[in-house]
C-alpha cells in the first residue's frame, strides 16, 4: 500500500513538473501592443468569406481587446504593401458592439466592411458590384445605437446625422478599385458596378419572403442584406469612416429564380475578386491626409440643447 501510494505520489510530481514546463514553453497570448497600430480595419463578410483567411503573407498575428462593453471577436493584425490594417472575420460573429467598442479603443479610423446582397433593383444582375450610398434599417435584435458605456466621456454621446450615410472618400476609393477590377479580365464583362444604391438590412435569420421584398422596393431599396445597416450605424457613432463593397448574390425572392447551387458558384468567384479590390484599396485609403476634413466628423453631434444664443467662436474673450 505504501508502494502504491510512492509511485502515485511520483506520479503526480511528474504530472506538475510537465505542466510547468508546458505553461513555461507555451507563448504568452498576444495583445494589441504586440502588434505595431492601425488606423485602418476590413470588416469580412460573404462577399469575402475565409479568403483572407485562406491568404499567405498577410496575417501576422491575433488578438482580442477587453472593452467596457465586452471582449472582442478574434482581430487579425495584417499587412498588404507595407500599410498596416485589422481584419475582423464575418461581421465579428456577431458580436456586433464588440467589434465596433474594440476597433474604437485602438483608434481605427477608417473601415471598409461588405457582404453579398440580394438585388431588389432588377438593374443590379448576379455578380453585379454596388457601393452603397445610403441604407434603411429593419433591425430588432441588436441594439440601435452603441451603449453608453462605450464611449470615453459618457456626457458626450453622439447623435449622428447620415446623409450621406457613408464616407465620400471611401466610397469613391472603392468605385476606383472596383472598376479597375473588373476591366483588367474579360473574365468580369458580365459585371456592372453601380456606384450608388439604397441598401435595406433585414431582420436576418431566415431569407425575406417576395411579399416583404416588395414592400422593400416600394420603400427605395435597391439590395437587401443584413448586417451592414448595422456597421454603418456604429461605424459613425464611434468616429470611424465608413464605406461597403456588395455584390449581388442572388436576386431577392420574387424578382428573379435562383437556388442554393447559385451560391455555391457566386463565391468562389466573387470572394477573391472582392479580397483583390479591398487590399488594392487599403494603401489608398491610408494615403488619405490625416488633416482632411471629414463629412462624417461633422455630422456626430447635435448642438446644445440650450435657449441661450450660440456663441461666437471668434469673438474675443473679455
Amino acid at each position: 500500500m505504501r508502494f502504491v501510494e510512492r509511485g502515485r505520489a511520483v506520479g503526480l510530481c511528474i504530472a506538475l513538473m510537465l505542466t510547468m514546463v508546458t505553461a513555461i514553453a507555451a507563448p504568452a497570448a498576444k495583445q494589441a501592443k504586440d502588434f505595431p497600430p492601425a488606423k485602418i480595419a476590413l470588416v469580412g463578410g460573404t462577399f469575402i468569406n475565409d479568403a483572407l483567411l485562406n491568404s499567405t503573407g498577410i496575417m501576422k498575428g491575433s488578438f482580442r481587446v477587453k472593452t467596457k462593453v465586452g471582449t472582442s471577436p478574434v482581430i487579425w493584425y495584417c499587412e498588404t504593401d507595407g500599410v498596416p490594417f485589422y481584419y475582423v472575420h464575418m461581421h465579428g460573429d456577431g458580436n456586433y458592439v464588440e467589434t465596433w467598442a474594440a476597433l474604437a479603443q485602438l483608434g481605427v479610423r477608417e473601415a471598409i466592411g461588405g457582404a453579398t446582397a440580394g438585388g431588389i433593383n432588377r438593374a443590379m444582375k448576379l455578380y453585379d458590384y454596388v457601393v452603397p450610398t445610403d441604407f434603411i434599417d429593419m433591425n430588432i435584435s441588436r441594439p440601435l445605437a452603441m451603449p453608453i458605456e462605450a464611449y470615453p466621456d459618457p456626457n458626450v454621446i453622439p447623435i449622428p446625422r447620415y446623409v450621406p450615410a457613408m464616407d465620400p472618400l471611401l466610397q469613391k476609393i472603392l468605385i476606383d478599385e472596383t472598376r479597375s477590377a473588373i476591366r483588367a479580365s474579360h473574365d468580369y464583362d458580365d459585371i456592372t458596378l453601380h456606384e450608388q444604391g439604397v441598401v435595406i438590412q433585414s431582420r436576418g435569420g431566415r431569407f425575406e419572403t417576395a411579399a416583404e421584398v416588395r414592400m422593400m422596393g416600394q420603400w427605395g431599396a435597391d439590395l437587401v442584406t443584413m448586417s451592414i445597416g448595422t456597421e454603418m450605424t456604429y461605424a459613425r457613432m464611434m468616429g470611424i469612416h465608413y464605406a461597403a463593397l456588395v455584390s449581388i448574390s442572388n436576386p431577392a425572392e420574387g424578382v428573379g429564380a435562383w437556388e442554393w447551387e447559385t451560391l455555391k458558384q457566386v463565391y468562389p468567384r466573387i470572394n477573391p475578386l472582392s479580397l483583390r479590390i479591398v487590399l488594392a484599396a487599403i494603401p489608398k485609403v491610408a494615403a488619405i491626409p490625416a488633416a482632411t476634413p471629414r463629412i462624417g466628423d461633422a455630422l456626430r453631434f447635435h448642438p446644445e440643447m440650450t435657449s441661450a444664443p450660440a456663441r461666437d467662436a471668434t469673438a474675443a474673450t473679455p
